[in-house]
């Protein structure tokens, strides 16, 4: 059974992620829709708590920071 954290993380960083690839997907963004299916990913893929909360963290300022 996955603890509250891994339920939150995983929550949070999956709709930032859909989100994200939606964006990307409307505007013909490459780049949006790839970082979008990588936050997408490491909330599934990932299941150490403090690798999730890091490694989510770590994609959604490259989402934000990078500029097309």
């Amino acid at each position: 059974m996955p603890s509250s954290a891994d339920f939150f993380g995983s929550l949070i960083f999956g709709a930032i992620g859909m989100g994200a690839l939606l964006f990307g997907k409307s505007m013909g963004s490459v780049r949006k829709m790839i970082m979008g299916a990588a936050l997408l990913a490491c909330s599934y893929l990932v299941t150490d708590t403090l690798g999730l909360w890091v490694g989510g963290a770590l994609l959604t300022v490259a989402l934000f920071s990078w500029k097309d």
